[in-house]
């Protein structure tokens, strides 16, 4: 008897259009992701809220989507077409709820959604790739695949900032709709329905309550590091643990886990995601903060702002095909290494920021070479082997390592950020106050024009607010540097070996 997984791959005189739909949904669920950085600063003035609300707008959509390891496992069950279409849907319901948000914690609920609908969507579309091409093609389809998710999450800024300055930031929600129904119709009618032969249809309910648990009490204690007691903080990082090792033991004994734990006894694959979580913490915070100082900081508008940030993202889909190369040839472990070095080297060059575009180019492109070095071959080598565990579940953990990074990436960088800024700001302030503090570090997410502070601030307030965003900016990239440096490890320990399998996927 032929097996759904098999009977997909016969089917070759669509699967490049089922591909076209796939990438094209992927790339607005990239964008969504990435193009609300360079819209912050008009939210905040539109909506009102502190940098810690606003970054919720960025964490909600990536902690929604750690549920990508659900989405994977879901789909190997019960259709991989099937959830790949519910979760196309779920973002454009969120993408109408945050266009139509009268408050910052409406438009958080529209990006949760959002990050649900990603959740589905990703490790669905890696998967669907994964059985129907084979060979070279295959390599071929993961390539372009990882090239769309990273392009689109490159000029997500870009699109943003044209967005936001021709028409109105709510238009960075209204755009996905005619697209997210286009990309659908185009999927729906290539792709073949697929799932996991024998898998068994239940879901791991406390597994997935206390992974997201774990996830969400860890992101929401750095969200609120600077404010919070000690011993709430660390209460909150304990509970977080806690919740995760309790994940890892019902996993252990649970007869169906959201996760099959031994998909994690190869070093390959736990190198690639290692890697995968990396690139995307860098990413993710590096992009989150230069976006703000550019704005800021600088007082360039989002488009100029999206225009200059491309430095640090066209480099990735010029790369992305020489990494693939090398990947191919030498194995993933010196791609993935040399691109993690040039990421450290690019955030030892931000840690003094001069007030001068032109000193930034050369770390922007130092990120966007790193990226692109290393993406494809972690890809290929995360699918390689997916055994007993499955194309879904996989491809889910892989990509839910990109959504965790990102967010991470943020929460780490803004608790360093907020912390260092509000010690600075105490110090010169005349009469620092908790109000005067907070309405103060306001300034530095675009929520309060600088005039309206003014008479808080002794002296220059402009070389003020410059002086504390580049310190405390400066301080946000050490995490950065550190994460990067475990990479360049991670890369030779773990990733060690040839080039990864491209054979039909068993």
């Amino acid at each position: 008897m032929v097996s759904p997984t098999q009977q997909a791959q016969p089917q070759t005189d669509r699967r490049w259009w089922s591909l076209v739909g796939l990438c094209l949904v992927t790339a607005l669920v990239w964008v969504t992701a990435s193009d609300i950085s360079i819209a912050l600063p008009t939210i905040a003035r539109d909506l009102g809220g502190s940098m810690d609300t606003l970054q919720w707008a960025v964490n909600g959509f990536f902690l929604a989507g750690a549920l990508i390891i659900v989405g994977g496992r879901v789909g190997d069950i019960f259709g991989r077409r099937l959830l790949f279409g519910i979760g196309t849907c779920l973002v454009l319901l969120g993408s109408i709820v945050a266009g139509l948000a009268p408050s910052p914690l409406v438009l958080i609920i529209g990006r949760i959604l959002e990050g649900i609908g990603a959740a589905a969507i990703l490790p669905t579309a890696l998967a669907i790739i994964a059985v129907t091409f084979t060979g070279k093609q295959r390599d071929t389809a993961i390539a372009a695949w990882i090239a769309v998710c990273w392009g689109a999450q490159a000029f997500g800024p870009l699109v943003g900032g044209v967005i936001v300055e021709g028409l109105d930031w709510r238009w960075i929600f209204w755009i996905n709709l005619p697209i997210g129904l286009v990309a659908l119709a185009i999927t729906w009618w290539a792709t073949p329905e697929t799932s996991e032969p024998g898998a068994v249809r239940s879901i791991d309910v406390p597994g997935v309550v206390t992974l997201v648990g774990s996830l969400l009490l860890l992101s929401w204690a750095l969200v609120q590091f600077d404010t919070l007691p000690t011993a709430a903080f660390l209460g909150m990082l304990l509970a977080s643990v806690a919740l995760l090792i309790l994940f890892v033991l019902i996993e252990r004994k649970v007869a169906n886990p959201v996760i099959v734990l031994s998909i994690f006894r190869k070093p390959r694959y736990d190198g690639a995601v290692l890697a995968n979580f990396i690139a995307n913490f860098v990413f993710g915070g590096v992009i989150f903060f230069m976006a703000l100082y550019l704005q800021v900081v600088e007082g360039y508008g989002p488009l100029e702002a999206g225009l200059l940030l491309l430095p640090a993202t066209i480099p990735i889909l010029l790369i992305n095909p020489i990494g693939n190369w090398l990947g191919r040839r030498v194995g993933p472990a010196w791609p993935t290494a040399v691109g993690m070095a040039c990421l450290a080297v690019a955030a030892v060059l931000l840690l003094n920021l001069s007030g001068d575009y032109t000193a930034l180019i050369a770390p922007f492109i130092l990120i966007g070479v790193g990226i692109g070095l290393q993406i494809t071959p972690c890809a290929a080598t995360a699918v390689e082997d997916p055994g007993s565990a499955g194309e879904g579940v996989v491809s889910g953990v892989f990509k839910a390592s990109s959504m965790i990074g990102g967010s991470l990436g943020v929460a780490v960088g803004t608790a360093v950020f907020q912390s260092s800024a509000r010690d600075r700001l105490a110090e010169i302030l005349p009469m620092p106050s908790a109000e005067s503090v907070d309405r103060v570090l306001s300034v530095l997410t675009g929520g309060v024009r600088l005039e309206d502070v003014a008479s808080l601030i002794p002296g220059d307030a402009q070389a003020l607010i410059t002086d504390v965003f580049d310190s405390a900016v400066g301080l946000a990239m050490w995490p950065t540097i550190v994460v990067s440096l475990i990479g360049v490890a991670v890369a030779i320990v773990l990733l060690r070996g040839g080039p990864p399998a491209s054979g039909p996927v068993h």
